[in-house]
């Protein structure tokens, strides 16, 4: 999709964080046992360069607000410079985040976040952008009346609103204080785990799991014993996380696998 002379650092960056889920078990279950301190955890881990490399190891990854924080991290320490952007869906605000990267005159979205580790050149006045990555479509829309762009994906021809990002960038304090906002987000309340690989989307919410390949998709309701066995197979979550988080829904929650 990128044509050379695109950096190579960020590239490989991207791929690095393509071995790692998107997953919020690991907050929940952190959140469940240190409450408010965890977060200020989560963000001095993520200043280690060995951070990476330790989720490799054991298959724990991160929400958007950490993957996020990584890759921002690491281009700083080569010398690139990318902005935080905040992501709104309708009235809901700041529930999602990525970053803009400036190059060679072009504006580009990198988005380790919702698993998208190629980057998206960011349309202006008016335009529309769209790449595909398998097994979705991506639209960038500019919205000129709001000075945002609004990102679509899905399958062909069935592209969904996912979120608008807003042109005004934020800086390190206002993007810190919105992760630490975010452990009070109703999807602290259950399982949230999304994972590319081979060309195909594995995606779950709650006890709903969502298998995307090019060729279409397919969505059932998984029981408590199908869902810890997708947890560690599908998702390639460790043992011990899986129980710690679960118990921790189930805590907050009773009657998760009876709705």
């Amino acid at each position: 999709m990128i044509s050379l002379p695109f950096p190579s650092a960020v590239i490989s960056l991207l791929r690095d964080l393509s071995a790692l889920p998107y997953e919020n078990l690991s907050k929940i279950a952190a959140f469940h046992r240190e409450g408010a301190s965890a977060g200020a955890g989560e963000k001095s881990l993520l200043l280690a360069a060995g951070w990476l490399d330790k989720s490799r190891e054991s298959g724990v990854g991160g929400t958007c607000f950490s993957l996020t924080w990584w890759l921002e991290r690491r281009m700083r320490a080569q010398g690139l410079d990318a902005a935080f952007l905040m992501g709104d869906k309708g009235t809901l605000k700041n529930i999602h985040c990525a970053l803009r990267f400036d190059w060679e005159g072009r504006a580009y979205l990198l988005d380790p976040g919702y698993m998208i580790f190629e980057p998206l050149p960011l349309p202006e006045a008016g335009l529309s952008a769209s790449a595909w990555i398998s097994p979705n479509e991506l639209r960038l829309d500019h919205l000129s009346e709001r000075d945002a762009w609004r990102l679509w994906s899905g399958p062909r021809g069935e592209l969904k609103y996912r979120f608008d990002f807003r042109r005004q960038a934020v800086g390190e304090e206002e993007f810190l204080a919105h992760w630490e906002a975010s452990y009070a987000f109703p999807m602290m309340g259950y399982p949230v785990i999304n994972r590319m690989r081979d060309g195909n989307q594995y995606y779950l919410q709650k006890r709903s799991l969502l298998v995307r390949t090019p060729e279409g998709g397919t969505l059932r309701k998984l029981s408590e014993a199908e869902m810890r066995e997708a947890l560690t197979v599908t998702f390639r979550l460790p043992e011990p996380l899986v129980r710690e988080g679960m118990e921790a829904v189930m805590s907050l929650d009773r009657d998760f696998f009876r709705k």
